[in-house]
């Protein structure tokens, strides 16, 4: 009796699909000397970790709301920008020292480990107000760091331009709310 075997499944030649998660970091934070304030954002999208900038991507707002507060030309470096802003009292980081992620929305992120958010304002006492970037941003926040943390955190709009329910125009008006403590 001939034994049955199972027919070959078909191979497919089409382009499949395959983008394995890896897992990315985050940078170190930017803290000057003496910074008043701490803008903190979830975690660098693929073109910021590429170019090794906070807030890297030409499309987001960021950079952008910073040059028309401060009043620096938007084409200045990534080096001239961050002192500036170091200089004006901002330090920048992230909630999210590592993370899984496929593309760039906030919402693809799993397998998180965060940051020492409160070790970081412990160890800058100056700093007297939190600025979240975005809503998840925000949440991570309160969920995570706001017990530990006695100072304000505010929740400001996303400069991300995913975030299209405000204009630059209204973005930068919220975020000039930075200003008052500085």
């Amino acid at each position: 009796m001939k034994s049955l075997k199972p027919a070959p499944r078909p191979v497919s030649l089409a382009p499949q699909k395959f983008s394995p998660t890896r897992l990315l970091r985050s940078f170190k934070p930017a803290v000057g000397k003496n910074p008043k304030i701490l803008i903190l954002g979830t975690m660098p999208g693929p073109v910021a970790l590429k170019v090794r900038q906070f807030y890297g991507f030409p499309g987001n707002h960021f950079w952008k709301i910073m040059a028309d507060l401060f009043g620096f030309p938007r084409e200045m470096s990534y080096e001239q920008r961050i002192g500036i802003l170091s200089r004006n009292g901002i330090a920048l980081w992230d909630v999210f020292e590592s993370c899984e992620r496929e593309g760039a929305l906030d919402a693809d992120i799993t397998c998180v480990t965060l940051n020492d958010i409160p070790g970081l304002v412990k160890k800058h006492p100056t700093i007297r107000a939190l600025f979240l970037n975005g809503g998840t941003a925000y949440s991570i926040y309160r969920k995570n760091f706001e017990a530990k943390i006695e100072i304000p955190s505010f929740r400001m709009p996303s400069t991300s331009p995913a975030h299209a329910a405000m204009s630059y125009e209204q973005k930068k008006k919220a975020w000039s709310g930075i200003l008052k403590y500085l």
